[in-house]
């Protein structure tokens, strides 16, 4: 296939049979599950416990509820710990509801990551397939609808510092417009990795472009600094946060080694979810690799090389000796190396882009990229149907949680939401963050950013369970995002429940039923299948 690209505009008419063809692809991402279940599914690992919750609230604090932030952990979550408080693109959770704000946002995303990279694609090959479908890679790689649209528009930002010698209005309004959007914590290194990228590319654009570069960095930046504002007031500020004390125990150097391994070639952690989640990444990311080390192109070994070097890094940052240094300077302890990650779908993208561009390697790079393609669109609607086959010690967890309304169960949550009112609910072997989804006040939850105080005062309700179980322990302890009731047994559950009543709960919520003397059963004539008990 040798197909050239000789029109002006990248998007013109004579293309747009490329671009209805790879949309449709992306497309199906939303359109299959609704098909088949009749809602959209998502992979729910840090968007539906998380994420998803923080915008929803967000959304209600934009749109004039002073008190939104309230529901979280006791009341000690300030908006200002919130890193997307100030983006623009919050405002949609002000005016839509939360799950159409979500996929809206999903595919807005994947569409400029789709353009972004066609951009800087079609100056870097004359074939508008493989451009078209490179492209594809890349919305597909990136698809996080939480993290703003700063990887998104990173392609965009090459081609101007690469291909533009001078700005016109709409690069600036472009530059401003997504630097407002983008997420300022994960995408600090990413001028790093555009001089980098530019240098592998052309190092005399590098040279004779330096100021143009530095140039559209800062614009892009400003505004990226302005909607991240309090952020920068909270490093200033003197209120200690539980990721102060965070304390990293590190592997060692076999261990360290074999993890890095694992997470290049992304392998499951086990028989679980992640099978499908990194299964289009297994189908993509093994054959480019092996063609890039064996190609003679000297910019795809060098790509190649980076990524490994990136991978490398953080084996380093890894090891002993730094997280030592790290967990004595609070900057570098709560900053996380492995952020820059985010950016190397955009590598894998460029590489997949040029060994296209071999004849050499060409049928096989296509086959395995539309194979590739295909599953990153259904792999989330597959595990409902195998979810018998998955070991997983809790296989209720597998009821649909894919999907809005399988993980948030809003229906099992109306009586209760009733009874309890505005009093707050501790959460026993259940998401908090699903109670606060359906409007009600937690003392629990899952916060990247929280007084170190509180996560004190709630290890006292948790303290015998977590002496029971060193893993538990070290995960709280050392970590403690979660702020969950632990549970070992169901049958002889420990936790305290005259500490989760001085922290302000009034009820608990569980998903069995348990025995303490100063529990009493409400809500017993209720439909839902959750146990509410008030504490005496």
């Amino acid at each position: 296939m040798n197909l050239k690209y000789k029109a002006n505009s990248p998007f013109s008419a004579s293309n747009k049979t490329y671009h209805i063809i790879f949309i449709s692809i992306l497309i199906l991402n939303y359109l299959f599950p609704l098909l088949i279940f009749g809602d959209i599914t998502l992979f729910y690992h840090d968007k539906l416990d998380a994420g998803v919750v923080y915008n929803k609230v967000i959304g209600e604090y934009l749109g004039g509820d002073p008190n939104a932030f309230n529901k979280f952990l006791g009341g000690v979550i300030e908006g200002n710990y919130f890193k997307e408080l100030y983006k623009p693109y919050s405002l949609f959770y002000a005016v839509l509801n939360t799950e159409l704000s979500f996929w809206l946002l999903h595919f807005l995303i994947r569409i400029t990551s789709y353009v972004s990279f066609f951009i800087l694609a079609k100056k870097i090959s004359s074939n508008i397939f493989f451009c078209a479908l490179s492209a594809c890679i890349f919305a597909s790689l990136n698809s996080n609808a939480l993290e703003g649209f700063g990887v998104a528009i990173f392609p965009y930002l090459v081609y101007l510092c690469m291909y533009k010698k001078s700005l016109r209005f709409k690069h600036y309004f472009i530059l401003i417009f997504f630097g407002a959007n983008t997420d300022l914590v994960g995408s600090i290194l990413s001028p790093v990795l555009l001089l980098i990228t530019l240098s592998i590319i052309n190092l005399n654009v590098v040279k004779k472009n330096f100021i143009h570069i530095c140039k559209v960095l800062v614009i892009f930046f400003i505004p990226a600094i302005i909607t991240s504002i309090n952020l920068v007031f909270l490093i200033f500020g003197d209120i200690v946060f539980h990721r102060d004390y965070f304390f990293k125990e590190s592997p060692g150097i076999f261990e360290n080694f074999l993890n890095i391994f694992k997470n290049i070639f992304r392998f499951p952690t086990g028989l679980n979810w992640t099978v499908f989640a990194n299964l289009p990444y297994n189908i993509l990311l093994i054959p480019l690799i092996f063609f890039s080390i064996i190609s003679k192109e000297k910019v795809i070994k060098n790509f190649t090389f980076l990524i490994f070097i990136l991978y490398f890094l953080v084996f380093i940052f890894d090891l002993q000796i730094f997280e030592s240094l790290k967990n004595n300077l609070v900057l570098l302890k709560a900053y996380r190396f492995s952020w820059i990650f985010i950016y190397v779908p955009f590598l894998f993208s460029l590489i997949a882009l040029y060994l296209l561009n071999l004849s050499k390697f060409r049928n096989i790079i296509i086959f395995f990229s539309i194979l590739s393609l295909i599953s990153f669109q259904i792999n989330s609607s597959a595990v409902p149907f195998i979810k018998k086959f998955i070991l997983n010690d809790d296989k209720s967890a597998y009821q649909n949680v894919y999907t809005f309304k399988g993980y948030y169960t809003s229906e099992k949550y109306l009586e209760i939401k009733k009874i309890v009112k505005d009093n707050r609910v501790l959460s026993v072997s259940l998401d908090p963050m699903v109670a606060v989804m359906n409007d009600i006040n937690v003392i629990d939850g899952y916060h990247t950013l929280y007084p170190n105080s509180y996560k004190i005062k709630f290890r006292k309700i948790i303290e015998k369970e977590l002496n029971i179980n060193e893993t538990l322990k070290n995960y709280y302890d050392n970590w403690g995002s979660r702020v969950y009731a632990f549970v070992n047994d169901k049958d002889d559950v420990k936790l305290n429940f005259s500490e989760a009543k001085k922290m302000g709960a009034k009820y608990i919520i569980s998903k069995y039923q348990i025995n303490s003397g100063i529990l009493v059963r409400d809500c017993v004539k209720c439909k839902t299948d959750l146990f509410l008990y008030k504490i005496m």
